[in-house]
């Protein structure tokens, strides 16, 4: 399971439910699919697995923002050493959200370098919807002189003969003889991005985590999250 969910027990997982959240995204051996939304399409049947999934998706994401909440609350609030120009805000910003502001991200000063680990991220799309998505593979940056760090995200539209396993499921696998079910977009991070400046532009790829100032490493709220010094 990817914490802190268990693929096995989604409650709309089992037959004749077939619900796919739990193995789609919750599946420790196997990349996280990140399949935001669903896409129906005029012609393609509608499946009960997918309104299903709909459901799950929702308290998917409920539980995680309730999760990076108490994370990020946690650290408390307040001004950066007192400067009232600073504030350190909630967990909130248009790039991208870790959800666990100790873990997710990782500071290595043998190595210059930060680690953006396997997590849940809070993700702006580029239509400013905000989606949670699994980062599946360790990325690592060399720490810059100074300017913005962060993750590229990449949309896709999936359709079933992209991925079978979209197909109607009803029996209890999927079944590519009956009717093609809905798409799936999904979002995905791909590399890693450094700045001199802050990109808030919804257009661009670059999802922003960290700023690097006066040695220290700081996420784009102002919570520090390291002092080079």
């Amino acid at each position: 399971m990817k914490p802190p969910f268990s693929k096995s027990t989604t409650p709309l997982g089992k037959f004749p439910y077939n619900s796919r959240i739990g193995k789609n995204e919750f599946d420790l051996y196997d990349p996280a699919k990140n399949y935001i939304l669903h896409g129906f399409k005029p012609g393609n049947a509608l499946q009960a697995s997918e309104l299903n999934e709909i459901q799950e998706n929702y308290y998917k994401n409920l539980t995680l923002y309730n999760i990076l909440l108490k994370n990020w609350f946690f650290l408390g609030n307040g001004m950066v050493a007192g400067d009232t120009s600073k504030p350190i805000r909630g967990p909130s910003w248009m790039g991208a959200v870790p959800l666990n502001p100790l873990s997710s991200v990782g500071i290595n000063p043998n190595t210059n370098s930060i680690i953006f680990n396997k997590d849940w991220y809070l993700v702006d799309d580029f239509s400013g919807l905000k989606f949670w998505i699994y980062n599946n593979t360790q990325k690592i940056v060399n720490i810059p002189a100074s300017g913005y760090v962060g993750m590229t995200i990449e949309r896709k539209y999936i359709t079933p003969e992209i991925d079978s396993d979209l197909n109607d499921n009803s029996s209890g696998f999927s079944n590519s003889s009956l009717s093609p079910g809905a798409d799936r977009i999904q979002l995905n991070f791909t590399t890693t991005t450094t700045d001199l400046t802050l990109n808030e532009s919804l257009a661009s790829s670059q999802r922003h985590i960290l700023k690097v100032s006066n040695t220290n490493i700081s996420y784009l709220n102002n919570l520090l999250k390291y002092s080079i010094n």
